[in-house]
C-alpha cells in the first residue's frame, strides 16, 4: 500500500516489460484501490486497468481530516470513509450495509475521476454488474484504457451494456 512498494514495482516489473501492461485489481479493500489508480497513472506502459473496489476506507482517515489525492483529483476522506468491518466468521460489525451504498458510489466515482488516460486520449467508465447478492453492495467496476489505440470491441460492449453508470471520458 505504500509509495516505496510502488517504486519497487517500477524497478522490478514496469522497467523490465517490453510491452503493454494490464492491471487487474479485484476486491481491493480501502486505500489499496488508490494505489492501483496510482500504478495506472504513473506508468506509461500500463495501458489498461480493470478495478473492482471493495471495502470503503476506514474512519481513521476521516478522523485525521485527510484528503486523498490521485492524479489531478482530490477529495476529503469524510466523503467516503465508513465505520464497520467484518469480524471473525464473516460477521459484519457496523452500520447496515445498505446504508453504505451512497458512500461506495462516491468512492467509485472519485477513483474514476483520479484516473488519467493521457494526452493521446483514452476511455474510462464505471460499469454495474451484480456479483454480490446477500447484503453486498460493491457491484461497480472501473475500466480505463490509454489511447491512442483502444480495444474497440471491449468499449463497444461496455457502451451497449445496460449496466453503464457513467459516461466515457476522452
Amino acid at each position: 500500500k505504500n509509495r516505496a512498494t510502488l517504486r519497487g514495482l517500477r524497478k522490478r516489473l514496469f522497467d523490465r516489460c517490453s510491452g503493454p501492461v494490464l492491471i487487474l485489481a479485484v476486491h481491493l479493500c480501502g486505500t489499496l484501490a488508490l494505489r492501483a489508480v496510482d500504478l495506472f497513472n504513473e506508468h506509461e506502459r500500463v495501458r489498461f486497468i480493470a478495478l473492482k473496489p471493495c471495502c470503503l476506507p476506514s474512519m481513521v482517515h476521516s478522523n485525521r481530516g485527510e484528503h486523498f489525492y490521485i492524479g489531478n483529483h482530490s477529495f476529503a476522506a469524510t466523503d467516503v470513509c465508513s465505520p464497520g468491518k467484518f469480524r471473525s466468521g464473516g460477521v459484519w460489525d457496523g452500520p447496515p450495509r445498505a446504508d453504505l451504498v451512497p458512500r461506495y458510489e462516491r468512492w467509485t466515482a472519485h477513483l474514476l475521476q483520479g484516473i488519467e488516460v493521457g494526452v493521446a486520449g483514452g476511455a474510462k467508465t464505471i460499469q454495474f454488474s451484480r456479483v454480490q447478492v446477500r447484503g453486498g453492495f460493491q457491484n461497480l467496476f472501473i475500466f480505463a484504457e490509454r489511447g491512442p489505440y483502444l480495444t474497440t470491441p471491449l468499449w463497444a460492449r461496455l457502451h451497449a451494456s445496460p449496466g453503464q453508470e457513467t459516461e466515457d471520458a476522452k
